[in-house]
């Protein structure tokens, strides 16, 4: 007799609405806005009184022939953007005839515009199709410039509210989802972020259970460029009477990364620190407490004893009279195990503390590392030690007395990675891991939110620096991990706080999950509000001030803590990135497969205004009809500001699941599905393929998804006989019969 537990599919199709336009882009308003700064030439004023078309300023240009107004920004990606916009005036006279171009970060060849006369003391629109100066549906605009001809008149000018206008959104968007093709597996090292020594509320059970509940499983400690200036034995920067002692010390670090059991980071001190203290660092965390071996006095002249004698000072108790060691003294015996150790932060950076006699340089950065390297794991030597890396092969050249050589092309680059990697080589070491670093264009909402997938984004970050690693470390290249240890937007206004910046982070993860880079770690989880950058109301967000942390004070949570936390509902350890599409760049789709072998999607809208229709296609899969939505937008964020309503993920019941189903989703927004696999079928084969006394089941499923088979003689309790990942959609397996007349009855279920 057959049991079959069944599940009905159901289709939900929502009712189509009709495209709308995403929202424009201004480009100057009261200022430059949006990222776009002046690069112009010639006499001009952004903020002049009067005229003015609108607001409380316009442009004035007092140029003579062939000057310009120039306005230049980070890359940005054109693709739903269709006319340049804006307001001109002639003033007394009026006359004037511009060219009006545009300009990639590639060339210098794209047609102009020849506008029409400018009128005598009136305000006139011009728009300007993209397509006809080549900026159209581009990657990697840079630039628009407004030059005066010859062929008017030369008096001064007044351009106001210069804007690029939208183009309607599809009616339908298309979302694809390939659960047959993995990209890679996820990374432990992915759910992470930075800690401070700055931090004094780092150390709580409140921060334990907030980064607990973010889901945390990596963190980077001592805290970006302080790392160069931290002494770790003394808990301070400087020394002697110029020590300042931090509030968070290595002991509550390892309080706190115990509690989760997270995997981590550890930046030692490379701008005032030496090889002995780094290994004395290694050695309190991961030494034995009967190692004899001695670290030597370093360069300043202090002893760094033993190995023993900086695992006994971990295991000791503290002593009834403080020494000055008891922050120290934690009371383990067994060593910690923190793996990941880094040297120096950011070296390649001039605002890096550097006391090296040549600071910022690859060359003494390499050759001391290979000391790092040879002290510390003699200490351990299964630590992973890494080295911070740039893409660009001139990136950072600081130095003209080194260079390398492309062996590739015979050209010779003076930038801080060439150099580094291949001193590296000649030195006979070869780095366990590289540190990059990236922080997006800041104060540019659609800019922001392009900058991951975009062509200055983790793909191309990943493939410049992997083919560095071949062409300067050659063979060896092949195994040093990439990681980012840092990320975020580079602003200092509120864009940070805002739900944009909340969903940067979501879509910079996720676009990493598809590359080499194996971290991820946010910077970081407290910083501290200041009200010093972009304010502009053209910047979405409530919240007047900026912070690079995720929590202000001691639990409130950013969008940027929000929305990460939905991320482990998305992928966890050991899950498999898999390929997923859309077909409009401001509805991005991304896919995982959970080792249950249920399929995640998550769905990131970056418009702010325009509702999005999508339609989801599913293959290699079958869903259930019943599927759970976690979101975060709006709705969560403005109960923040207001008080009503929660400011938390949102978790509901949809019930439209198939392989093909449209979904309508919310401005500025991330949503995540989890689709359980359909129900299994369990048959018995025909009597003509059984053996006397058995019976032949063939369980029929999904591949990749584990199933239990389960028997019962009473439809009551049930036993489990077997558990099964299918590899293809069909297994076949032989039961026993019992001589005894009792009925039997077996079942299927899906195993998540």
């Amino acid at each position: 007799m057959v049991f079959r537990l069944l599940i009905l599919i159901g289709l939900l199709l929502l009712a189509r609405e009709e495209a709308k336009a995403q929202a424009g882009l201004p480009i100057y308003t009261n200022d430059l806005v949006n990222g776009f700064q002046d690069w112009s030439w010639g006499t001009h004023n952004l903020s002049n009184t009067n005229p003015i078309y609108s607001g409380t300023y316009s442009i004035s240009a007092s140029f003579v022939a062939w000057e310009a107004l120039e306005f230049h920004c980070p890359d940005l990606a054109t693709t739903g953007y269709s006319n340049l916009t804006f307001w001109a005036n002639g003033g007394t006279n009026g006359g004037q005839i511009l060219w009006v171009s545009a300009q990639l970060d590639n060339t210098n060849s794209l047609p102009f515009y020849t506008t029409s006369v400018f009128p005598t003391n009136s305000w006139k629109q011009f728009t300007i199709p993209l397509t006809t100066f080549g900026a159209a549906n581009q990657s990697n605009l840079v630039d628009f410039i407004f030059k005066l001809t010859s062929s008017g008149r030369t008096n001064t000018f007044y351009l106001d509210d210069i804007q690029l206008s939208p183009q309607p959104a599809p009616a339908v968007v298309h979302i694809n989802v390939n659960a047959s093709q993995v990209v890679r597996t996820v990374d432990a090292r992915w759910f992470g972020i930075n800690a401070d020594i700055w931090d004094g509320d780092f150390d709580t059970p409140q921060t334990i259970a907030k980064l607990t509940e973010m889901g945390t499983l990596a963190l980077r400690w001592p805290g970006g460029s302080a790392s160069d200036q931290y002494h770790w034995s003394t808990d301070a920067t400087g020394k002697g009477t110029n020590a300042y002692v931090w509030p968070t010390s290595e002991a509550n670090f390892i309080h706190v990364a115990t509690n989760l059991n997270a995997q981590v980071i550890t930046t030692v001190n490379y701008g005032t620190g030496s090889t002995n203290e780094a290994a004395a660092w290694v050695a309190y965390v991961n030494g034995s407490t009967t190692n004899t071996l001695a670290l030597g006095t370093d360069q300043f002249g202090t002893n760094w004893q033993t190995v023993g004698y900086w695992a006994s000072l971990r295991a000791a108790a503290p002593l009834a009279k403080d020494d000055g060691k008891n922050f120290l003294r934690i009371s383990r015996t067994t060593p910690i195990g923190f793996k990941y150790w880094e040297i120096g932060n950011e070296c390649y950076g001039t605002w890096e503390t550097d006391s090296n006699t040549v600071p910022h340089d690859p060359y003494t950065y390499a050759t001391r590392v290979q000391n790092y390297f040879a002290l510390m794991k003699t200490v351990d030597a299964s630590i992973k030690i890494g080295v911070d890396v740039t893409p660009g092969e001139d990136t950072y050249s600081n130095n003209p007395n080194h260079y390398a050589v492309n062996p590739f092309t015979g050209q010779p680059h003076y930038g801080w990675t060439p150099v580094m990697f291949s001193t590296l080589k000649t030195l006979g070491v070869t780095p366990d891991f590289g540190s990059h670093h990236s922080y997006a264009p800041g104060d540019c909402d659609p800019a922001l939110l392009q900058f991951a997938e975009g062509v200055d984004g983790w793909a191309s970050d990943a493939a410049n620096l992997t083919q560095m690693l071949t062409n300067y470390l050659g063979g060896t290249g092949s195994n040093v991990e990439l990681c980012v240890t840092e990320n975020n937007t580079g602003s200092s206004g509120k864009q940070l706080t805002s739900l944009v910046n909340g969903i940067y982070a979501a879509d910079s993860l996720a676009n990493l999950m598809k590359t080499p880079f194996n971290s991820f770690l946010w910077w970081d989880l407290r910083n501290g509000p200041g009200t010093n950058g972009d304010m502009d109301p053209t910047i979405y967000g409530w919240r007047l001030y900026g912070d690079l942390g995720v929590l202000n004070g001691l639990t409130k949570g950013y969008p940027a803590f929000y929305v990460p936390k939905l991320l482990q509902y998305f992928a966890r350890p050991g899950d498999r990135v898999l390929k997923a599409t859309s077909d409009y760049s401001l509805l991005s789709a991304y896919a995982v497969r959970r080792a249950s072998g249920a399929v995640t999607l998550l769905v990131l809208h970056k418009d702010p205004t325009t509702n999005f229709l999508a339609q989801i296609s599913i293959s290699g899969f079958i869903p259930t009809s019943a599927a759970t939505l976690i979101s975060y937008g709006m709705p969560q964020d403005n109960a923040a500001d207001t008080g009503i309503g929660s400011q938390d993920l949102l978790q509901t019941n949809f019930n439209g699941a198939s392989t093909t189903f449209n979904y309508t989703f919310a401005p500025y927004s991330a949503s995540l599905f989890t689709f359980n696999p359909s129900a299994p079928v369990l048959t018995i084969l025909p009597t003509t393929q059984q053996s006397p006394r058995q019976i032949v089941f063939q369980l029929q499923g999904q591949s990749s998804v584990q199933y239990i088979i389960q028997s019962s003689t009473n439809l009551t309790t049930w036993i489990s006989v077997a558990t099964n990942t299918l590899t293809g959609s069909t297994l076949n397996f032989t039961n026993p019969v019992s001589s005894s007349r009792t009925a039997c009855y077996w079942r299927a279920l899906w195993s998540p």
